[in-house]
């Protein structure tokens, strides 16, 4: 998560992922480090050109995700080499995953440009509103207010056993699918299956 958001920077994605690394025992120079290390190509070469053997498929996989917005051949054989190392089923987790970062990314900045311009901040002129900012303000920003509000109660908290931490996890997981999952029937429909 912490690689994803390192490249997609959304203040809700970024907020969260980083509380709940930092409770699940990570300390802050390693979740710093984990956004900085992120500066390395998919063969673990940072910019220095030094060899990080250190970094794992899995975030090697997630850096060029990030980077190439999960399409593309850099994907396509970053996911290969991942697969090799890992396995089919750990494979597809960390794919997923990279695809709920990037669209959680996505929406976050969508609602707050939309925000913006309902309010006029940023740019200094008036910006005409559409009927998508309307539609994200509508359908997903009470979503994203929870997240925005859970974000400042976790920064109370302190670090949590793995299993608190999963079962964390887990409860973050199911807003997000019960928001989503009407907009994925439907265009499952529209699209005849064809995802």
């Amino acid at each position: 998560m912490l690689t994803v958001n390192s490249y997609n920077t959304c203040p809700y994605c970024t907020g969260l992922h980083g509380e709940l690394a930092r409770m699940s025992g990570l300390d802050g120079d390693t979740i710093v480090d984990s956004g900085s290390s992120t500066k390395s190509d998919a063969n673990g070469n940072d910019d220095d050109g030094e060899d990080e053997t250190n970094v794992s498929e899995e975030v090697k996989y997630a850096q060029t995700f990030a980077i190439e917005s999960g399409r593309g051949n850099a994907v396509k054989f970053a996911y290969d080499n991942m697969l090799n190392t890992i396995g089919i089923k750990h494979a597809k987790s960390v794919r997923a995953l990279c695809w709920a970062l990037l669209w959680g990314k996505t929406t976050g900045n969508t609602i707050n440009n939309a925000r913006d311009k309902i309010l006029n901040k940023g740019s200094g002129k008036k910006e005409k509103v559409t009927s998508l900012d309307v539609f994200m303000l509508i359908y997903y920003g009470p979503l994203f207010s929870v997240i925005g509000v859970l974000n400042k109660i976790l920064t109370t908290l302190p670090s949590v056993p793995k299993l608190v931490s999963s079962v964390i996890g887990a409860v973050l997981w199911l807003p997000q699918a019960i928001n989503i999952t009407p907009l994925g029937i439907v265009s499952l429909v529209l699209n005849k299956g064809v995802v």
